[in-house]
């Protein structure tokens, strides 16, 4: 059986630009950042959904220490369950574009 999979990705280029993905119900979020860009991009959750979102820390694919935030193209992982929203948001732009994508699943996952 195959777990139900969300699944959504932007090209963010100003600041403060996002984007989201409902995680409700599900277990595991992935986020990969590509693209030639310079300046932070901050990983943040809510698990209300009229809520503010809060800093959310994901474990980078090739490093066991959690972050939240990334300066630089890679993947991130984490587990979402009990979230309503995650997010990706281009919170400090000097240059060029980035694309981030974001992935979740129902099944677990590595974080």
């Amino acid at each position: 059986m195959i777990a139900s999979v969300e699944v959504g990705a932007r090209f963010l280029d100003a600041a403060d630009e996002v984007v989201q993905i409902n995680v409700r119900g599900m277990c595991s979020v992935w986020l990969q950042l590509s693209g030639t860009w310079a300046g932070t991009v901050s990983f943040e959750a809510k698990v209300d959904s009229d809520a503010a979102f809060v800093a959310f820390n994901m474990v980078p694919s090739n490093s066991a220490t959690a972050a939240s935030s990334a300066t630089a193209n890679g993947a991130w992982s984490a587990n979402c369950a009990g979230y309503d929203t995650v997010q990706a948001r281009f919170s400090t732009v000097t240059s060029g574009v980035v694309r981030a994508a974001l992935l979740a699943s129902a099944a677990a996952g590595r974080y």
